[in-house]
């Protein structure tokens, strides 16, 4: 992977949530068993497999929420008039996943021609009492247009994200290099300074994009998504992380960890560091949302 990197972020807020209003934290451990479909690669059904595990741990210990909508449906059609009455339902696990507590375990099984996958996780999750901040983040390549996201890139192209809030907050993004095993901290830009990027309400934002950036926001980094020499494809986790409360730096050494109760964040570190922090913070920050978004690079 080619981007710019920011060198030391620091993150730490004061939160206003009572006690009361936060869901239960538990430590909860669950197998799931997962059928290869014929057209996904092994490494693609391993990001599938682990948020279906995830999410089976959640639903077993705090349920499902069901929402129901109605529609009426008026047709007319040679002149005569109908109506239809129509019901869906949809469900979602009323928690979240914090972070792991164990590195989750995979398991190929061939069994009667069937390609299963058995994959055991072991986490901590939190209850799910308010509806969180439903923001939009969209990965966009080669041109910062809200037409063209995807997931899959070429090696070689641009990346930009799409992101907009309805509330003001504190956006960071960082990026999973599952080959590697690194998480690079990819927004705020390394020209700011700070902790997170702020976020007005409502507004359009074309991350990673000097052509479409505020002049507020500083010099931009630019990311350039690259797929190592000799493999077919890569597989990346975009983190994109949002919360209204603020971020607070603090200054520090690369190779620091921890400055009394403020986790230091450089601009790399490997997966175990990166979920032990956004573990400790998710519990602190009731109002944070994570939305992990998987990122496919093929090779020309």
């Amino acid at each position: 992977m080619k981007q710019l990197l920011i060198l030391i972020t620091v993150f730490s807020w004061a939160l206003g949530i009572s006690a009361q209003e936060k869901g239960k934290v538990k430590t909860v451990e669950d197998t799931y068993l997962y059928e290869i479909p014929s057209n996904v690669s092994y490494a693609q059904a391993c990001q599938f497999a682990l948020v279906k595990a995830q999410n089976a741990a959640i639903e077993k210990e705090f349920g499902t929420s069901v929402s129901q909508n109605d529609m009426v449906l008026i047709s007319n059609e040679n002149g005569q008039s109908s109506t239809s009455f129509h019901s869906m339902t949809s469900g979602q696990v009323r928690g979240v996943w914090l972070g792991d507590v164990a590195e989750p375990k995979f398991e190929r099984i061939l069994d009667g021609g069937r390609d299963l996958l058995k994959v055991t996780v072991k986490g901590k999750i939190r209850e799910l009492v308010t509806a969180g901040v439903e923001f939009e983040a969209k990965p966009l390549r080669v041109q910062p247009d809200k037409k063209l996201t995807s997931d899959t890139f070429k090696n070689g192209e641009d990346f930009f994200l799409y992101f907009k809030s309805p509330v003001d907050g504190y956006l960071t993004v960082f990026l999973f290099d599952i080959l590697t095993n690194q998480v690079f901290c990819m927004l705020p830009y390394q020209s700011s300074g700070k902790g997170s990027f702020a976020v007005t309400h409502d507004k359009e934002y074309y991350l990673f994009s000097a052509a479409k950036a505020d002049p507020a926001d500083g010099e931009v980094d630019e990311v350039v998504l690259t797929c190592s020499e000799g493999n077919t494809e890569e597989y990346n986790n975009l983190y994109v992380i949002f919360s209204p409360n603020n971020y607070a730096k603090i200054s520090a050494k690369v190779g620091q960890k921890q400055l009394s109760d403020d986790l230091i964040v450089p601009s790399s570190l490997d997966y175990k560091e990166f979920n032990a922090w956004l573990t400790k913070y998710q519990q602190k920050d009731e109002q944070m949302q994570v939305e992990r978004i998987p990122i496919r690079i093929e090779n020309n």
